[in-house]
């Protein structure tokens, strides 16, 4: 990895991170727009009794001084690690505020939400100066990302058991879609809801697909012959419970990134600078 390649991921990343970020904001899930929410649970684990312990969540969740400030700093440190992705001044601070918001959002919401897990990480290699030692963290976090993967299918077919059970998918879906075919009954989308509930085969053989997807992740670990296959299993699985059973952990996919090779970061960094997103910037810069 050279530093173009690593300026690239890492403006990929924050570009990335920000985009959900801007979301949460608007939708009322940062702390400045939470504000003193009413619900806790804070026996989770270790790291969250820390983070309980140390006040944190009290400077963050109940202070409108606090959560503005807070939402701020995060907001700007995105935004110069895009512009200096290099200036480990900016991004170490982003990814401390990254993970410091993804403790407070799960304390409030009273659950480890799980779409949050590769924000918390993604950022952690790119602390280190040479570019050497930096990659091989980033190969780490390919693994984690086969690992997310992996775990999620062993779960299903050890310890639930929804694996086997051959009516999950329309099960889910009937849980998570009743309210939009409440409330939409006439759009397209309704339309066609009501045409795989008819023929729930599709629905059934698509969450065992889904499955499958998860545990072929696995293959990363042995090699990465298939890392460009493997790279839209993640994508894939997504979209499809986002459709399907209401379920958007498109953050998660920032661990996707680590599955692309030098030369597709190079390409990416040939279509950033054609568009005209990255020559705003003085490459003669030490960024």
């Amino acid at each position: 990895m050279d530093n173009s390649q690593r300026k690239t991921l890492v403006r990929t990343l924050s570009g990335y991170i920000l985009l959900f970020l801007i979301l949460r904001f608007a939708q009322h899930a940062t702390p400045s727009r939470l504000l003193e929410p009413p619900l806790h649970q804070e026996g989770l684990d270790i790291t969250y009794w820390i983070f309980q312990l140390l006040n944190i969540p009290a400077a963050l969740l109940e202070n409108r001084v606090g959560a503005i400030v807070f939402d701020g700093l995060l907001f700007s440190s995105g935004i110069l690690c895009c512009i200096f992705p290099l200036k480990r001044r900016f991004l170490i601070p982003f990814s401390i505020g990254l993970f410091a918001y993804a403790l407070a959002f799960n304390r409030a919401a009273t659950h480890h939400t799980h779409a949050l897990a590769g924000v918390m990480i993604v950022l952690l290699p790119f602390w280190v100066a040479g570019n050497q030692k930096c990659y091989l963290l980033w190969q780490g976090v390919r693994y984690y990302c086969c690992y997310v993967y992996g775990m999620s299918f062993l779960w299903k077919i050890r310890s639930s058991g929804s694996f086997y059970f051959w009516q999950q998918g329309t099960g889910t879906f009937k849980i998570n879609l009743a309210d939009y075919l409440y409330h939409n009954p006439s759009t397209l989308a309704a339309e066609l809801y009501r045409l795989l509930l008819r023929h729930d085969w599709l629905l059934n053989g698509g969450a065992s697909l889904i499955f499958i997807l998860e545990g072929l992740m696995i293959l990363g670990f042995f090699t990465k012959r298939w890392d460009k296959i493997l790279f839209w299993f993640p994508i894939t699985i997504h979209l499809a419970t986002y459709f399907f059973s209401d379920v958007m952990f498109f953050e998660l996919l920032v661990l996707d990134f680590a599955f692309l090779s030098l030369k597709q970061i190079d390409q990416i960094r040939s279509f950033g600078r054609k568009a005209l997103f990255i020559d705003y910037w003085n490459p003669s810069n030490n960024r």
